[in-house]
């Protein structure tokens, strides 16, 4: 068995940001900014980006050798980022959880988008004049694994890297270590694996007395002498075929396969039945999570010019602010005549009403959120799915508008679940990404309609039962779920909606 890497370096605490325990203090937390730049609120836009920008750029400083590159992909990720916004909940119950699911979205996100721009070369070039003079490339070489990731044998720190940190496919990891690439796709997935464990014994209190990678062959030396067969072979076909459909989400989590093998697996998982289907991304989540948290030591302070190159990007800042902003005393008038001092004195006032103003504005905004069902009652391509069966009992059924961008749905006859568990809700996006959690729900929750944004972005919403205070993840197979693409409706309603319209549920 090999030992751990030599020369393992401790983790060196990230730039500043919001911490978690924000909240505590009655400051706004990630969610709550990230829900208000959904809402176009460019200001907390703002404060959501001086709170993240280390750990997007650390990312896109590890994956591109030169500093225009690297911004520009920083750029691009938060303008990813304003635009799926209004799509995003974070309605776990504990703010610290709150605060890493979004910083574990942007990540994911984040690699994502630039991986793509990596590998299609597809980055335009930088605005001129943005950075220094001297910016030039990055330093290359391997980085000494952190205190979390030294867990990890060196050959699986190696190709986790270069596979996370370094945006490669499995098969150019493989290339560039001169490794089969059998080997380099049970490495991958043993390193996620291990590091998971880690996680979870950390955040979840889930620890074993063994290391379950251990317990199994890893590679085809160690298959060969302990005659274990199911290893990875050369192409993705025939490891489908040999049963190993799950292990390649971690492969998928990593950003680490081609366009045409992810065509491929989602025509797997077309095949399969919806309870694998559901734990199959499940890993996929889990093991985002886990990598997001391993390598958040790439943090790096971004230049200070890009927050100001992003909100170029964005639409028009909105009037009101700057009217705040005009208030407040100029140069010009600085050594005005004392006759107009009261003048700017009120002026003042009058900013600092405004500025209350906006935030009760904000305050009740983030306490009481759109109306949806009013907006998808009122649509004019409103319409409602088929009622779904639950496999506990009880139904539910789903009420869209598409040109609204909302939905909501309703639940009729739900048994109380066992003592212990509670219901909870998935919604699953169409590009295949993994489950985001609407939150837990018991059954007298669910009398009211559960609501969310950015259908368009979503294929189903499943139920499954859940421990009490929720999963990270669906941990159970699902008890029912609504097709939000290829819906069979029950008619459509224009215009409006029956009389017995349900009232929104205070926690979608």
């Amino acid at each position: 068995m090999e030992k751990n890497a030599p020369g393992l370096s401790d983790h060196t605490p990230a730039p500043s940001a919001v911490s978690p325990s924000a909240a505590d203090l009655g400051l706004p937390g990630l969610d709550d900014l990230l829900a208000l730049a959904g809402e176009g609120d460019q200001a907390s836009f703002s404060a959501f980006y001086d709170a993240t920008a280390p750990w997007v750029y650390g990312m896109a400083s590890a994956l591109f050798a030169a500093e225009s590159d690297a911004a520009e992909a920083t750029v691009l990720t938060f303008l990813r980022a304003w635009d799926e916004a209004p799509y995003e909940r974070f309605d776990e119950d504990s703010a610290r959880v709150r605060h890493r699911s979004v910083l574990c979205w942007l990540e994911v996100l984040a690699h994502g988008t630039m991986t793509r721009l990596l590998r299609e070369d597809a980055l335009p070039g930088f605005g001129e004049g943005l950075l220094p003079e001297n910016a030039g490339a990055s330093e290359g070489g391997r980085r000494e694994p952190t205190t979390v990731l030294s867990i990890l044998t060196p050959a699986q720190f190696e190709a986790l890297d270069l596979a996370w940190a370094g945006g490669r496919t499995y098969r150019q990891v493989a290339e560039e270590l001169g490794v089969a690439v059998p080997t380099v796709k049970s490495r991958l997935r043993d390193a996620v694996q291990r590091i998971s464990a880690r996680y979870q014994e950390k955040f979840l209190g889930r620890s074993g007395s063994e290391d379950p990678v251990l317990q199994r062959a890893v590679t085809p030396e160690i298959a060969a002498r302990t005659g274990t067969t199911r290893n990875f072979t050369l192409n993705l076909s025939q490891d489908l075929e040999n049963g190993l459909g799950k292990e390649w989400a971690d492969l998928v989590a990593l950003d680490a396969v081609t366009g045409s093998e992810r065509e491929e697996l989602d025509r797997f998982l077309a095949r399969q039945g919806p309870e694998f289907t559901t734990l199959w991304r499940a890993r996929i989540e889990a093991a985002r999570r886990t990598v997001t948290w391993a390598f958040r030591g790439l943090a790096t302070e971004p230049p200070s010019e890009l927050l100001d190159e992003v909100l170029h990007r964005l639409p028009a800042q909105d009037v009101g602010m700057g009217l705040v902003d005009g208030l407040g005393p100029s140069d010009e008038h600085a050594g005005g005549e004392s006759s107009r001092r009261p003048v700017k004195k009120w002026m003042l006032v009058v900013a600092g009403l405004l500025v209350l103003a906006l935030g009760l504005w904000t305050v009740v905004r983030l306490i009481m959120g759109p109306n949806i069902v009013a907006a998808v009652n009122r649509a004019e391509d409103s319409f409602t799915t088929q009622q779904v069966s639950l496999a506990e009992g009880g139904s539910m059924q789903g009420h869209v508008s598409k040109d609204a961008g909302m939905a909501y749905v309703t639940f009729a006859g739900l048994p109380v679940p066992d003592e212990g568990a509670v219901f909870q809700l998935w919604l699953f996006p169409t590009d295949g990404s993994a489950p985001h959690s609407l939150g837990t729900y018991t059954p007298e929750d669910l009398q009211d309609p559960v609501t969310f944004r950015g259908v368009e972005r979503f294929r189903e919403l499943v139920v499954t039962l859940e421990p009490e205070g929720g999963s990270e993840t669906p941990t159970t197979a699902s008890l029912g779920s609504v097709d939000l693409v290829h819906q069979v409706t029950q008619g459509p309603i224009y215009g409006g909606h029956p009389n017995n319209t349900p009232t929104p549920s205070s926690g979608g």
